[in-house]
């Protein structure tokens, strides 16, 4: 799924990518072309950066630090752009630095278009971007003067180096660095991505690179690896959780009870690769606005925060899901939806409208559904007797832990907001208000 969408788009990037795609840069913030050198051949260091406030979150004041990140791997030199969000005081951190590599396209997505600010900075957390390629957005800020990569690999037309993305994880919590005045002290690091964005992730968990450096690491919508033998022939010490769509080639991902202490995987029916994320910045080129309301996001929200908590405390997550598959490929229900199970068989509930059937969903790069229907054809004799069975599949779903109470309360509210009309139906006859969780009368 990401070679293809790479091999689409990659022709049009070093023309286009730096203004349909903007990374996030303030207007008027540019980087200072003066960079502290490395004080000798093998240290990576941070330069001083451009301060920009991000506002409050939960009580916490964040800034963002742009500035450039220089040194040299084990293959070559280096010189790109990072951008860390921290809050101002750095002792109000909770002392876990999440590193997202930069997508190719969408740039850092797993920030501003997934988890998002919010439900990250209220907890405390530092998210840390980091350029590792320069190949399209993949070097976080295009505009930035004298980037280079001159070790690892080609891809594309641009240089790929994956141990950059470990080196900054270090750099994050080494005194040497530069990092420490600006992140506080950093007990945890997490490596996140997405779709392109995940591969490298991936692929230092292979090499062993990755042991060390990330506690933890979460690639969504990924395919194509298998982190499970490499946890097992021991070049992996840390965590690896992932979650997928539907549409996602999970064939090599399944939980095979390898490494329960280290691994588990998720799959979320009738969910796209690229889901309408509502709210969040993504418009062109991918038109999902309204696409879709089936969505891995919920899931992945809940899964990271037990990721942390699987990290700092030990506390497990749930157990891994799958689909249900037989000899002719995905099981589906008598909607033609997905069936979700555990690792063991067990049937495991679905998000709310999935379950209920308001429709069929179905999963692709971008999402679509059809077959909608009403309270009536769904067998309610009034909405109120729909919205207690909506409600009685969602507390099915947050006991789960496929979903946080801050989310369900969200979708909850979607479904009431416009009587007679279900979830799927106010999502697609009412999507302002379904996006802003306004009732349907509301002026």
């Amino acid at each position: 799924m990401g070679a293809l969408l790479l091999a689409a788009l990659t022709p049009a990037l070093p023309a286009s990518a730096a203004q349909a795609f903007p990374t996030g840069s303030p207007p008027g913030q540019a980087l200072r072309d003066v960079v502290k050198p490395p004080q000798d051949d093998n240290e990576d260091r941070l330069s001083d950066p451009a301060v920009t406030p991000l506002g409050s979150f939960g009580g916490i004041r964040y800034v963002q630090y742009d500035g450039v990140f220089e040194g040299e791997t084990s293959t070559g030199r280096f010189r790109v752009p990072y951008r860390i969000s921290a809050p101002a005081e750095p002792h109000r951190s909770n002392g876990t630095a999440l590193v997202e590599p930069s997508h190719f396209v969408v740039g850092l997505g797993m920030l501003n278009v997934y988890l998002r600010p919010d439900f990250l900075f209220r907890r405390g957390f530092v998210h840390a971007g980091i350029g590792w390629s320069t190949l399209g957005n993949r070097i976080l800020d295009p505009s930035v003067p004298g980037t280079f990569i001159e070790g690892g690999f080609e891809e594309g037309g641009g240089r790929v180096d994956d141990e950059i993305i470990t080196d900054f994880a270090k750099a994050l919590a080494d005194r040497s660095s530069g990092a420490r005045p600006l992140v506080g002290k950093v007990h945890r690091q997490y490596g996140t991505g997405f779709s392109d964005s995940s591969y490298p992730l991936l692929r230092l968990v292979h090499s062993g690179d990755a042991t060390g450096a990330l506690d933890l690491v979460l690639p969504v919508t990924t395919e194509g690896f298998d982190p499970q033998a490499d946890i097992a022939a021991g070049r992996y010490k840390g965590k690896v959780l992932i979650v997928n769509s539907e549409a996602d080639d999970s064939t090599n991902l399944p939980d095979r009870g390898v490494a329960p202490k280290q691994y588990r995987f998720y799959v979320v029916a009738g969910s796209p690769h690229i889901p309408d994320p509502l709210d969040a910045p993504l418009d062109v080129p991918f038109p999902v606005r309204g696409s879709t309301p089936a969505s891995f996001v919920p899931a992945l929200r809940a899964h990271f925060l037990q990721g942390h908590e699987w990290v700092r405390k030990g506390s497990p997550p749930p157990t891994s899901t799958q689909l249900r598959t037989d000899g002719d490929g995905i099981v589906r229900d008598a909607n033609g939806n997905a069936i979700t199970e555990d690792r063991t068989g067990r049937i495991v509930p679905r998000l709310p409208f999935v379950e209920l059937g308001e429709a069929r969903y179905i999963a692709g790069f971008i999402g679509s559904y059809d077959n909608v229907r009403t309270v009536q054809q769904l067998g309610f004799s009034s909405h109120r007797a729909y919205l207690r069975a909506f409600t009685d599949a969602l507390r099915d779903y947050q006991r789960a832990r496929f979903i946080l109470p801050e989310d369900a309360r969200d979708m909850r509210r979607r479904a009431m907001l416009c009587p007679p009309s279900t979830f799927t139906e106010t999502y697609r006859d009412h999507y302002p208000q379904f996006v802003a969780i306004e009732p349907c009368s509301a002026k």
